[in-house]
């Protein structure tokens, strides 16, 4: 089957336009895509039916060839992948039979929602052409530390569940998921839950953030919180709810750089006054 991808890549360009958006085979332009499949995810019924199925079908064969067309462009190419044809399906593929399906990640992700973001799928997808990825489904790795200090090396995101619902049930009063950059930590119970994150600069410095919940902004005055990275925190902070805390924790495994994962969640950044409460600025 010939299937003229260039051709494909213009239609996609020009339609992109019309939001204002320069597809450019750029990364950034990656993050682009994403936006744009997902505002067909927040409209998703209004494609009722075979027609729009149909017609989401056809965004996600067009944009997910441009994915794969600014891949090949990004390095992939000299990789060994190029466009092949399974079963008039088309994909990337190397000589060692290695395959990669943007259109079918596109069209997830239209049809799922954020769980099935495209540019963290072009992420792995470029650790995967340097022989990086690991074998597991995530590429972050995590340990637990429970309030005991003990830790739990390696924690897959398919086994976190287990740590959360300790803390969800009240058998713990916090955890901790380190990462080699900083970590991520919550305490609660039920559904009402403090998150935040800490972020480790290569230069010695640090940044803070918390979650919040953007659909219902609640705060609470905050009890002494003692962890083994200290006590010195804010006296408030927001409140979100469990299944927002799940996203959350998700979003810290798939997302390696700092920016792709806060640009996944909602939140603000405390640095500043997490540092006066520590002493370290006036």
């Amino acid at each position: 089957m010939d299937i003229n991808y260039q051709e494909i890549v213009d239609r996609t360009a020009v339609h992109a336009l019309k939001s204002n958006i320069i597809l450019d085979y750029s990364e950034k332009s990656i993050a682009e895509v994403e936006s744009i499949l997902g505002t067909y995810y927040d409209h998703l019924t209004e494609y009722d039916g075979k027609e729009g199925a149909d017609t989401l079908w056809n965004v996600a064969v067009h944009y997910g060839i441009y994915l794969g067309e600014t891949m090949l462009r990004l390095g992939m190419k000299e990789k060994g992948f190029a466009w092949f044809v399974d079963e008039g399906l088309p994909i990337l593929k190397n000589q060692t039979s290695a395959q990669i399906s943007p259109i079918t990640k596109a069209h997830k992700r239209i049809l799922n929602g954020p769980e099935d973001n495209v540019k963290s799928f072009c992420d792995v997808a470029f650790l995967f052409a340097e022989g990086k990825l690991p074998t597991e489904s995530v590429y972050r790795a995590i340990n637990v530390q429970l309030p005991s200090g003990q830790i739990i090396e390696n924690v897959l995101h398919r086994d976190i569940d287990s740590y959360v619902m300790m803390v969800e049930q009240g058998r713990e009063d916090f955890l901790i998921l380190e990462s080699q950059d900083g970590f991520l930590q919550f305490y609660g119970v039920d559904n009402q839950y403090v998150c935040e994150v800490r972020v480790n600069l290569p230069d010695g410095d640090f940044h803070t953030y918390s979650v919040i919940d953007k659909a219902k902004v609640q705060r609470i005055r905050r009890v002494q919180f003692a962890t083994p990275y200290g006590q010195f925190t804010p006296t408030e902070r927001e409140v979100v709810p469990l299944e927002l805390l799940n996203m959350v924790i998700r979003a810290y495994y798939e997302h390696v750089k700092t920016d792709d994962f806060l640009e996944a969640i909602p939140y603000i950044d405390t640095t500043e006054i997490t540092k006066r409460c520590m002493g370290l600025i006036q």
